[in-house]
């Protein structure tokens, strides 16, 4: 009897460990960011604010339309002494947050802070 428990327990312990799946998650590649020219609000990071936050923050503040979005968000929302800081940048990328940017998105706008946050 003693050794029926101890196969049954290996048979068991075998198909828990067995079960047991990890899915890597690997971190997205973020391609360089070209600075050979300056980073355009208008076409480049204004379009980035109308697919991820346009859906609340049509009508909540800052409001993030392509018309308005650059007088909403500079200065109150962006640091350029410390870009990294920037709520613009940090609260779409922390997990708490309902929009979350791309790795892509992310270094985009941080490199567009880096430059001043310009409305060009």
């Amino acid at each position: 009897m003693k050794k029926h428990s101890i196969f049954f327990i290996l048979i068991v312990f075998s198909l828990f460990i067995g079960g047991c799946k990890y899915d890597f998650i690997l971190p997205e590649e973020v391609p360089p960011i070209d600075n050979s020219k300056p980073i355009s609000f208008a076409t480049q990071i204004a379009p980035i604010f109308v697919e991820k936050c346009n859906s609340c923050h049509n009508n909540q503040s800052p409001k993030l339309t392509a018309d308005v979005a650059f007088a909403q968000i500079v200065p109150s929302f962006v640091n350029t002494g410390t870009p990294a800081n920037s709520k613009i940048y940090t609260v779409p990328v922390s997990g708490t947050h309902y929009a979350k940017y791309s790795a892509t998105e992310a270094a985009l706008i941080l490199a567009w802070i880096k430059e001043g946050a310009k409305n060009n």
